[in-house]
């Protein structure tokens, strides 16, 4: 038996879409195909493994285009990495492996610096060196207990929040803006084009598991749109409280972001408010006079890995100068093993490679986990995963990546 890696076209990609979703166990809507072709997928940047024996897709995988914010401000171009699946009949023979390896080595020549993924499974990417960079959370409240005892001061944002309910056709008018400006001040946001809003505003009945169409509601201050927020109702009759389902909330203000929970928190006929994928540092839970009722459970959301280590250093911003030797081993990754002398000078840094002794030792994986800044050296260092040959230079480490926020990656690929 020989696994083959292919080109996705026009040709094999119902097959390819079916495989990929058969790869997670779930059958697909031949309307979703045609979505999916039509609202997202990169034809160029996907690949297929084919069985060339029964000359079947037995694999898949490829990438989705981005532009990722790193600390900052800066944006770099970053691939997607999306839909690897190896059929259970296949597995073990080296499928997944090579199809990562294409993926990777087609983003470099793409000009990618970085690639990026939500893990299907934990423990399945450290091996191709990628960090967990940014952990979020799901929330879960009863509104009875979502009183205020404190609010963000009104005089910064120039002016009073007012919500207003829009439907489907403004929100695809309104909302990329909103979203576009908070991609721009978050450290760990990737943008949407305009074929990924469609994808990610289709609403028909099969999608919605149950629950309602969406709501949408903007907050606006002083005559500027500054956060939205998209929901669902799901009620089992007339007498049942319900539950607001947040989709998406993003805001770019501290007013706009305490308003729209403001919002939230009065509906009347609800027993139960959950929100998925919040920022780790998400301000609601000081807000709250009684923060213990707001359930929060972490997950892992963004996974990382430098393919230009250089460069992708180079990009972001740091919060102290200095100078300090990092060494990389990696088995995985041998083409970014080595030291690189990092000089840092009025945030800016600058990268070399060097054969001198490190002052600190890491895995190009960890490095990924601390490059947007949600992940400090200190927690990597007591789990035995860096290690310091030059006293004092884990506090200078620390000092360097330190970010004055935690990065978010609000929308999921």
């Amino acid at each position: 038996m020989t696994i083959e890696l292919r080109p996705v076209t026009d040709d094999n990609f119902i097959e390819w879409r079916k495989t990929v979703r058969h790869g997670f166990g779930e059958h697909v809507h031949p309307d979703d195909i045609v979505r999916l072709r039509n609202d997202r997928a990169e034809l160029d940047r996907l690949v297929a493994a084919v069985d060339t024996k029964s000359n079947r897709i037995i694999g898949t995988g490829g990438a989705d285009s981005y532009s990722l914010t790193v600390p900052g401000g800066a944006t770099v171009p970053m691939a997607g990495v999306a839909y690897m699946t190896t059929s259970v009949t296949h597995r073990r023979q080296g499928a997944f492996s090579n199809m990562m390896t294409y993926i990777h080595d087609a983003a470099r020549e793409r000009g990618d610096i970085i690639s990026g993924l939500w893990a299907s499974q934990s423990n399945l990417y450290g091996r191709f060196e990628y960090g967990l960079s940014i952990n979020s959370y799901d929330w879960e409240i009863d509104p009875r207990f979502g009183d205020f005892s404190h609010f963000p001061n009104a005089d910064a944002s120039n002016g009073s929040t007012e919500i207003t309910f829009i439907d489907a056709d403004e929100a695809g008018v309104v909302l990329p803006g909103i979203y576009e400006r908070m991609h721009r001040q978050t450290s760990g946001s990737v943008d949407r084009s305009s074929r990924r809003w469609r994808y990610q505003l289709f609403d028909e009945e099969r999608v919605r598991q149950g629950a309602s169409p969406l709501f949408f509601a903007v907050c606006e201050e002083g005559g500027q749109q500054t956060g939205y927020v998209s929901y669902r109702m799901r009620r089992q009759g007339d007498s049942d409280m319900g539950t607001l389902e947040v989709i998406e909330q993003v805001s770019t203000t501290d007013a706009a972001h305490a308003a729209i929970w403001r919002f939230l928190l009065d509906f009347d006929l609800v027993g139960k408010i959950t929100a998925i994928n919040r920022p780790s540092d998400d301000s609601l839970w000081w807000m709250l006079s009684n923060p213990r009722r707001l359930i929060r459970k972490s997950h892992d959301a963004l996974w990382v890995r430098l393919l230009d280590i250089p460069k992708a250093l180079e990009a972001r911003t740091y919060n102290a100068d200095g100078m300090l030797k990092i060494g990389l081993l990696s088995d995985a990754q041998p083409e970014s093993a080595g030291t690189y002398v990092i000089e840092i000078d009025d945030s800016r840094c600058s990268v070399k490679k060097t054969t001198d002794r490190p002052d600190v030792v890491m895995t190009p994986a960890d490095l990924s986990a601390m490059y947007l800044g949600g992940v400090g050296p200190g927690p990597l260092f007591g789990a035995g995963r860096i290690k310091e040959t030059m006293a004092g230079s884990l506090l200078k480490l620390t000092a360097m990546f330190n970010t004055d926020s935690d990065p978010w990656c609000a929308h999921y690929f």
